[in-house]
């Protein structure tokens, strides 16, 4: 970074504009679709405004989709050529490794995505076990760590008690998510399963 002190001013003015657009697109979804809203809220919406809604959202999708197929591709091919010319060079070799995983990872999620009858409740799952620790209760622990170690301890901790405050809150919040949404995602898939409504593998 050019000016390293403009760090914070960066952090401070994406935090500010992310909390902003979540907590707008979420009273705006929760006015209009009430507890009825689905997954992509979206998709809640008239088949009109879905439609548009779908394809304003299609790059976003692929994006991510490329993301996080090219993460998983990454690990396997670092940890497949380590120590190996193939990891630095192109080659033959190297690069039809990387086609394959590529088309391995991307095919692996589709028929995850497809084949699993009960996917959007694996999301809810997954949400609840990581989601919730990386965006809470990690960064509350971070904070906690570093200011016990790298300052006088706990001393550190009652004299910075509103960072100290905010950091157990944020713990206390990715505990909290992790538990009541791991009961909810669980409880919904055995009321899905008993009604009826979880239709077989592959059935799109």
């Amino acid at each position: 970074m050019k000016r390293p002190q403009d760090a914070m001013k960066a952090a401070y003015t994406l935090q500010g504009f992310a909390t902003t657009f979540y907590a707008v697109f979420a009273a705006v979804t929760y006015v209009y679709l009430g507890n009825t809203v689905g997954s992509p809220s979206f998709g809640s919406l008239d088949s009109k405004w879905a439609k548009a809604a779908y394809g304003i959202a299609i790059p976003n999708f692929l994006i991510a989709g490329s993301l996080y197929s090219h993460t998983a591709s990454k690990l396997l091919f670092v940890r497949i050529f380590r120590r190996s010319r193939h990891l630095h060079s192109h080659t033959v070799a190297g690069w039809v490794t990387w086609a394959a995983l590529i088309v391995i990872m991307n095919g692996a999620a589709f028929v995850l995505a497809v084949g699993v009858p009960i996917f959007n409740y694996l999301i809810g799952i997954a949400a609840s076990l990581f989601a919730a620790w990386f965006t809470y209760g990690l960064a509350g622990m971070f904070w906690l760590h570093d200011s016990y170690h790298d300052g006088n301890g706990i001393h550190t901790w009652r004299r910075k008690w509103f960072q100290s405050g905010l950091a157990f809150s944020t713990v206390i919040a990715g505990a909290f998510i992790c538990v009541a949404g791991m009961y909810v995602t669980v409880r919904a898939i055995v009321e899905a399963y008993q009604s009826g409504a979880v239709a077989s593998p592959f059935a799109c």
